[in-house]
């Protein structure tokens, strides 16, 4: 597979204006949650829903949700939620784009970009525009942005702030903007979250209980309002 450079975007740092709906944040209150086709909830009293990256591609259009965190926990078996979530979202006609905020880049991998690709912690370091990190899948018309090598672990106020006006902007240029990002850096997650943020653990249930895991690990730090995906092993790249 092979990724197309997109030098076609101008993206202005702006703050955006977030829309009134209530989803992940940690500190909302009386938060909505759409309803996908075939979800059902986990159990009574809890946020969790079940859905297929195509049912919740579609259930996110009805809403007001417009970034969504996913947390891919079988990456080594190449199952990448956000991957397939924002190729199904760009599939339906949506603006959408990728960030992988994994350690290891590992999303960046799996589309064979070159690991020395220009990425986030390039544009951090001012070594990059904003367009010369962003990528376009060559399967659909999803556009990418690699990790360059940053950390959401060792990443300081001042990292997380900058990280929070990216995402304000790709809010105002795309549609949806999905966020890859590793389970184990659940304690920086409240960086990613506003109130049009929908958190999702993808995953392969039948395999293990980390799906389960994680979701506990959400708990922990306030995040209750949940939905899990279901993803299908796969074993080549594309």
């Amino acid at each position: 597979m092979t990724i197309e450079q997109s030098r076609d975007a101008g993206y202005a740092y702006a703050t955006a204006e977030t829309a009134p709906v209530s989803r992940s944040d940690p500190k909302a209150e009386n938060r909505r949650r759409p309803t996908a086709a075939g979800a059902s909830a986990k159990a009574a009293g809890e946020a969790e829903q079940i859905a297929t990256a195509n049912e919740l591609a579609a259930a996110l259009q009805s809403t007001d949700i417009v970034r969504i965190v996913v947390l891919s926990t079988h990456r080594e078996f190449g199952s990448f939620g956000g991957l397939e979530l924002a190729r199904r979202l760009s599939a339906d006609g949506r603006g959408t784009v990728l960030i992988d905020l994994t350690p290891d880049g590992s999303v960046g991998g799996r589309m064979s970009l070159p690991p020395d690709a220009l990425g986030y912690a390039d544009l951090r370091s001012g070594g990059a525009g904003l367009a010369d990190i962003i990528y376009r899948d060559h399967y659909t018309s999803t556009h990418f942005v690699p990790t360059g090598g940053f950390e959401m672990e060792t990443a300081d106020e001042a990292d997380l702030a900058h990280l929070h006006q990216v995402l304000q902007a790709f809010a105002q240029a795309y549609d949806y903007t999905v966020v890859e990002a590793d389970p184990l850096d659940i304690p920086e997650l409240p960086a990613l979250l506003d109130e049009t943020t929908a958190v999702v653990i993808a995953g392969l249930p039948h395999i293990d209980d980390r799906m389960i895991d994680v979701a506990d690990d959400l708990r922990m730090i306030g995040i209750e309002d949940i939905v899990f995906m279901p993803l299908v092993r796969r074993q080549n790249g594309g």
